[in-house]
Parts: structure tokens; sequence; C-alpha cells
């Protein structure tokens, strides 16, 4: 591999000699020319072989390489929390130590950052281990479905399945309301561990900025510190220099989780999933041909979206559209919100069972103005 790179972009006067005369130099021009393409050729050929061989390989093995992916992103997130725990925290204290006589300020924010810094590492901890751990929902391969769902047929399992349900090549089965299958948490992103992804992300990215405010400045000169006490601390100048390049990584892992973050909480405001975002579109291009519009029918708009994708309102509660009322009342709203977004505690998806979902039927409103839309079309 690296002969061909050699071969393609690296040349010298043994591989194309000057050229004598203006007609010599016509030739030269395109014998080196064929002579680089044929290089890059060659290089191409081989860069697509190992590629397939890699896609072949991974193919084969694509449980134990999520495995891979889960113990390398479990590693990194202990390897952050050490460094906070064996490098900033003792740096806080001393400094508390130091100023404990003259003010308290610095204790106020000592335990500020004690409690907000586990509240995060606790949500970014459990939506992770049940990302990884839960059940997404997987559609029962024995039992028949009732006979007044609505249903579809899966083209590898040969077998009917509810809406939105979908097949999972990695996972081999079909699971409710699929969204992707992550290879980060080794799982099925589903009816039931969707939330448990959103909200890792979101956490994830609070810790990674809640980081860099908060403690990068410290942990950059705690490390200084240690790497000039001398070669008595050589080990501790190598584990910290490690330390100061993941969390350089983590600037660009915030890039990845903040694009993620966006177009997840673009389809949950639009009440679908990554798999019918697709659908949705092909369907929306061929019903335009024939002057149709498209409705997405488990969409409820934004604000209902949100609420029952978080748990702020489960299946019992009244409707807010029809009834103009809160969620169960405002101090209903704030515990779900403290107890289901701020704190890492579970609650069942509102489709509970992901066998039979509610459709929304558009209002005369909503056909005006798909008529409008379309006139303008």
């Amino acid at each position: 591999m690296f002969a061909l790179i050699a071969d393609a972009f690296v040349w010298d006067e043994l591989t194309f000699p000057s050229p004598s005369s203006h007609h010599s130099g016509i030739w030269w021009l395109l014998s080196s020319s064929f002579q680089l393409l044929a290089a890059l050729a060659k290089l191409l050929y081989w860069r697509l072989f190992i590629l397939r061989l890699v896609i072949r390989l991974l193919g084969a093995h694509r449980r134990g390489f999520g495995r891979c992916l889960v113990a390398f992103a479990a590693v990194n997130i202990c390897a952050v929390v050490f460094s906070l725990y064996f490098c900033l925290l003792p740096l806080r204290l001393s400094r508390w130590r130091a100023t404990a006589s003259s003010t308290s300020s610095e204790l106020y924010w000592l335990l500020l950052h004690a409690v907000l810094g586990h509240v995060v590492l606790a949500n970014i901890v459990v939506h992770f281990l049940a990302g990884v751990l839960c059940s997404p929902g997987h559609v029962p391969p024995l039992s028949p479905l009732p006979p007044h769902l609505p249903r579809t047929m899966c083209a590898r399992c040969l077998r009917p399945r509810p809406w939105r349900a979908h097949h999972c090549v990695v996972c081999g089965v079909c699971v409710l309301r699929m969204d992707h299958h992550c290879p980060w948490l080794n799982n099925c992103v589903g009816l039931r561990t969707h939330r448990h992804f959103f909200l890792f992300l979101a956490h994830l990215a609070i810790g990674i900025v809640y980081l860099y405010v908060a403690g990068f400045g410290d942990f950059v000169e705690h490390s200084s510190q240690v790497c000039q006490d001398g070669e008595h601390h050589r080990i501790n100048c190598l584990v910290h220099t490690v330390l100061c390049a993941i969390y350089r990584v983590a600037a660009l892992v915030f890039v990845f989780v903040m694009g993620l973050l966006l177009w997840h909480g673009r389809l949950i405001g639009r009440g679908e999933t990554s798999v019918e975002y697709h659908q949705n579109r092909r369907l929306a291009r061929a019903l335009s041909k024939h002057h149709l519009i498209f409705r997405n029918p488990f969409d409820f708009g934004p604000r209902v979206n949100w609420f029952r994708f978080l748990g702020l309102q489960i299946s019992t509660d009244a409707r807010v559209v029809e009834r103009r009322r809160s969620y169960g009342g405002i101090e209903t709203f704030v515990k779900r919100f403290i107890l289901y977004v701020l704190l890492p505690f579970n609650c069942p998806p509102f489709d509970s069972d992901g066998m039979e979902f509610e459709t929304h039927e558009p209002d005369v409103e909503g056909a005006l103005r798909d008529l409008m839309s379309l006139d303008r079309c």
C-alpha cells in the first residue's frame, strides 16, 4: 500500500526523465500522465479491496465490533471521571483550605460543582447503561397479532408486524418503533431505548461543556505542575498527557454529539423516526407528482410530540390540544420534568406496548393550510 502511494505521488529523474526537445516534451507529458493515472488506479483498486475486506470482517462480527465500541466509550468516560477525582478535586480542596480563613466562596463553589457534576454524571452513566442493557422492544415471534391491529409484513422474517416496527439486520429481529441500530450502544434505538439514547446524548453534551467551563483550566494547570516536578513523576506526567488528549478529543465528540442531537430533535418534533423520515420523504415525493400532500399520521405537533417523548405526558392524561388544559397540572408537570428529564428515573413510553399507535386526524385549519400550500405550488 505504501509503495503504491509512493508510486502515485513521488517520482524522480529515473522514473520521469527530463525532456530533451519540444516533441519529446509532449511525449514526456503523456507518458508521465499515463504512469501517474496507472499508479492511482492501482491505489484505488487496493483501497477498495481492503475496504471490502474490512466490511466483510466487520459484517461477520458486527456484535463483537459493537461490544468493542461500547467498551471504548466506557473507558473514555471512566478516564474523564478518574481525572476529575484525582486531579481537579484535590486542587479544589487545596484552594478551599488556603482560602477557608478568609472567605467561604470557594466552599460554595466546591459544593455546587460536586452536586451538579454528580447529577450530570449519574444521568450519563444511567442512560448509557440503559441504552446498552435494556431491550428496545421486539415483535413477539410466536404469539399472533390481534386481528384489529394494522400491520405490515416483514420481508426478512416473513411474519406480520405492527405499525412502525422494522427489521434490524444486525440484531436479526423486528424492533418496535425502530429508529436505528446504534453501534456505540451495541443495541437498537427503539420503543424503550429511544428516550435513553437521546437523554444520554443531551447530558453528554452538557457534561462536555461543563467540563470545559468549570475544570479544563485547572486540569491543564495541575498537569503542567506534575510534569515540571522531574523524573520522579514521569508516569504521572504520561498519564496526564493522555488525559489531556482525551479532553481535546472531547471537543470533537461534542461536535458529533450536537449534530446527532439536532438531527434527532428535529425528528422528535415531527413525530417520526429515522427510518420513517426516509420512507415519508419517498412517499411525499410520489404524492407530489399527483398534486397530493402527505401528512405524517403520528405528528401531533412539536409540543405534544416532545411531551410524549420525554414522559411529561402519559396516555391517561387529558388531551391538551382539545381541552385546553395543562398536562395534569403544573405540579405534575414539574414533578415529571425533574424525575424523568433532570434525574435518571425511568418512565414507560407513551405507546407502552408498541403494538397500537394513536393517529392524528387533520382538522379544518390544517386542511386549509395544506390547500393554500398546494395552490402556491
